[in-house]
């Protein structure tokens, strides 16, 4: 398949070579050994300079390169691009301080909540007894109400308002893919916000020093809505079971989507929230995106949204795994939303429908295909 696949390439471009041919994932029904050798041989045939690989794990980057160094005696350049910014950084265990238990946090100066919204209030329950009335926690999870909802959580433990430690919103605009036992992978675009405030200062400056840049904004309810209209695509992918590049290629996939992010944007409007502009195009613009043809969308979203080939939403992850979602903090507080403002949202509601029915089935649940879905929430 590889060298079909790039016979079919060098003809398209009328070329007789190409100086890289990169192996985009490992395929888990193929040896790997059939696969190194297919690469050797294009290298030998002169179609290619260099071959490369990307979203291999670390192990198994170390086994193609055995293969093809030791076993094959070849000598070939390898470039691996483990995320889309094409960088890995590995970093050894004695340099970690990892643990379990809640107490870990005594003495912390920051403390970055990344649960799900479903485990927050038995995450501030563990976490409480160790804060101090000067710690900050910044809430780096999907939603709109986190970072209220830990204040209250805290009050037990900090019956004084003026005493509980300081929570500030954040927010995580990519996808991040676990493709190995120690490996992860960010599998789309973006970067960090967090609640701009003095006190988040030495943690951004710490960010920023190991080469994670972080945006601070003032007004994080704006941020917050760009996200959730983002998320929205979530429970769709995690409908569908597809990958989210071959999900979001699929037109009908994306009408659905449109139409959601159209009844949160009407929410927004009731609300009086003008979402932040997390892409080239400003939120309102997304729902016309969505609903044109795949080669235009394609061209368009190509400057603005990244995504690797492995990239899926979490809610899929936890389809597959038996586990509840997060879709009350999706479409469902669209809905809950939309009902106490007098704003209609039959396309959420029916989503979040089928979520809970996927969620009662588990992982053997239908996955639904563009059309079928579209055709179930009534578009």
């Amino acid at each position: 398949y590889l060298v079909s696949s790039l016979d079919a390439s060098l003809k398209r471009l009328g070329l007789d070579y190409v100086d890289i041919f990169y192996h985009h994932r490992p395929d888990p029904d193929t040896p790997l050994e059939e696969t190194m050798y297919a690469l050797r041989d294009i290298v030998a045939s002169g179609k290619a300079l260099y071959v490369g690989i990307s979203t291999y794990s670390p192990e198994l980057t170390r086994q193609a390169a055995a293969i093809l160094a030791e076993e094959l005696g070849a000598a070939l350049t390898w470039v691996w691009l483990p995320d889309l910014r094409g960088r890995t950084r590995e970093v050894r265990p004695d340099a970690l301080t990892l643990a379990t238990e809640a107490s870990a946090t005594v003495g912390a100066d920051i403390v970055l909540l990344t649960t799900k919204t479903l485990d927050l209030q038995a995450a501030v329950a563990q976490i409480a007894p160790y804060l101090g009335h000067d710690s900050i926690v910044l809430s780096f999870q999907n939603g709109l109400r986190n970072a209220s909802a830990i204040d209250e959580a805290l009050a037990g433990a900090f019956p004084s308002r003026a005493s509980r430690p300081l929570v500030l919103s954040g927010m995580v605009p990519f996808n991040v893919v676990r493709s190995g036992e120690t490996h992860w992978t960010q599998t789309t675009s973006g970067h960090l916000v967090a609640k701009d405030h003095p006190r988040v200062d030495p943690f951004v400056k710490a960010a920023h020093g190991a080469g994670l840049r972080v945006d601070v904004e003032p007004d994080m309810r704006a941020v917050l809505y760009a996200k959730l209209l983002l998320n929205l695509n979530n429970a769709i992918n995690a409908l569908t079971g597809l990958p989210l590049a071959v999900e979001l290629r699929d037109r009908d996939c994306r009408v659905v989507l449109a139409a959601c992010q159209d009844e949160a944007l009407a929410l927004a409007r009731r609300l009086g929230i003008t979402p932040s502009r997390l892409t080239p195009l400003p939120a309102s613009a997304m729902p016309r995106l969505l609903r044109t043809p795949t080669p235009v969308f394609a061209n368009v979203a190509r400057a603005s949204l990244k995504v690797a080939p492995t990239a899926r939403s979490s809610m899929a992850d936890d389809l597959d795994a038996g586990r509840a979602t997060e879709i009350d903090e999706l479409q469902g507080i669209v809905v809950q939303l939309g009902a106490d403002h007098g704003s209609s949202t039959p396309v959420c509601a029916r989503i979040v429908e089928l979520v809970r029915e996927a969620e009662a089935v588990g992982p053997d649940r239908h996955r639904w295909t563009g059309a079928q879905l579209r055709r179930a929430v009534g578009l």
